[in-house]
């Protein structure tokens, strides 16, 4: 038992140091996609980011190149030119450092795919009277990020800042859904095959059943905290280090306490049995936006 305990402790750790390694990934991009409610009339969308020190008024470099390669729109609202809250929020178009490509992708939703979405933002809109909407700061938290910016009962004839409800959209029923289905699956396997190697002691089956689940909720949160907030590289990152510590930590297990058939057949168990939940969780991690989104 204090074997068992020193190797799920080993577990926990080196998750943790494989989720900080994963999450400098440089595949993938980070999006943020936005949907304006409560909005009846025509507008221009930017998204507004922190910048150091004061833009003074002046116009970005190159704007017009800026504008015609990376807006969503052929024209861009004058007022956010040279616009600077007093918070230091610019426009990210202009003032991202590589490209704030945005994408309008239905009448009222927007998104940004090309770098990275920005980490904190704000929203705005200019209405083609003129009125500048600005909402309060947000961080993102997701990778792939879906927001809602709804501005019901705001008035849109002047000026407002801070006003509207911006909110991050955490699919919290998807990600519990996904847990409770890979855990369940991946240690139902294990103890199918664990028949199919012909174990009948009722020890046996509790033994690989409590293995598992530790094994196996640790993976699968670990996989799952790579996906939704480290992209499907991180998820794959995570999944393969992870894959490896669960191989060693449950083969050494067994035979150590699988002893119902003798140390050698525990471990070609356990090769078996691993090597059917790899292929499964793969499979899940590469369907995933298909099951649970």
């Amino acid at each position: 038992m204090k074997k068992m305990l020193i190797g799920v402790l080993l577990l926990v750790v080196l998750f943790q140091v494989g989720t900080i390694q994963v999450s400098a990934d440089v595949g993938p991009k980070a999006t943020a996609e936005i949907e304006i409610i409560g909005v009846d009339v025509d507008y221009w969308f930017e998204l507004l980011i922190p910048v150091r020190g004061s833009i003074e008024g002046q116009l970005p470099e190159y704007y017009e190149d800026t504008i015609r390669y990376d807006y969503y729109r052929d024209d861009y609202p004058e007022r956010l030119l040279t616009f600077q809250d007093e918070d230091g929020y610019a426009a990210c178009t202009f003032y991202n450092g590589p490209p704030c490509v945005l994408r309008q992708t239905d009448d009222h939703v927007f998104k940004m795919t090309y770098f990275n979405a920005p980490r904190v933002f704000k929203v705005a809109i200019v209405t083609e009277e003129g009125s500048l909407i600005v909402s309060e700061a947000v961080e993102r938290r997701l990778f792939q990020s879906s927001f809602t910016y709804d501005l019901s009962g705001v008035d849109l004839s002047e000026d407002a800042f801070g006003v509207g409800e911006l909110e991050e959209n955490i699919p919290y029923r998807g990600i519990g859904l996904s847990f409770l289905v890979r855990v369940l699956v991946t240690v139902g396997l294990e103890l199918m095959v664990l028949a199919l190697f012909m174990y009948r002691r009722t020890s046996s089956y509790k033994l690989v059943a409590i293995v598992n689940l530790i094994s196996q909720s640790l993976l699968t949160a670990g996989v799952l905290f790579g996906y939704y907030f480290g992209s499907i590289f991180g998820a794959l990152g995570i999944f393969i280090l992870g894959e490896i510590m669960v191989f060693t930590f449950e083969i050494v297990v067994y035979a150590l306490k699988l002893r119902e058939k003798g140390a050698a057949r525990a471990v070609l168990y356990g090769l078996v049995a691993n090597t059917v939940t790899v292929v499964v969780t793969f499979l899940f991690i590469l369907i995933e936006p298909m099951l649970f989104s």
